[in-house]
């Protein structure tokens, strides 16, 4: 009795184990995009339009909290300046902000589109 009931719980979180992860990631991802399109909506209203500053967003793990990533070229920083700030106070709970500044592509090394 006790080794059929086992068997069967065994068997059934084989099964639905990975249907309940799914789910629980997909949610997490959806709300990762949710939250990005915000930041994105912040970013530009804090800009007055579309800018270079770039905006990713990592989705939460069950062991840490999810990231906002802005992003802009080195030469570019007062732009984040101006946004870091109303991205800050729209930032919700259960997410860090993280600012990058990514570096110049020296002129040698620059491709002809």
């Amino acid at each position: 009795m006790i080794e059929s009931a086992t068997v069967f719980a065994l068997v059934a979180l084989m099964v639905f184990g990975p249907i309940v992860w799914r789910v629980v990631r997909d949610r997490r991802e959806q709300r990762a995009l949710a939250v990005a399109a915000d930041m994105r909506h912040v970013v530009n209203e804090a800009l007055d339009g579309e800018s270079l500053v770039s905006v990713e967003v990592e989705a939460a793990t069950a062991w840490g909290a999810g990231r906002v990533v802005l992003s802009v070229p080195a030469d570019w920083s007062w732009l984040l300046d101006r946004a870091w700030v109303d991205v800050l106070t729209h930032l919700p709970s259960g997410y860090e902000l993280v600012v990058q500044l990514r570096p110049a592509v020296p002129e040698g090394e620059r491709t002809a589109a």
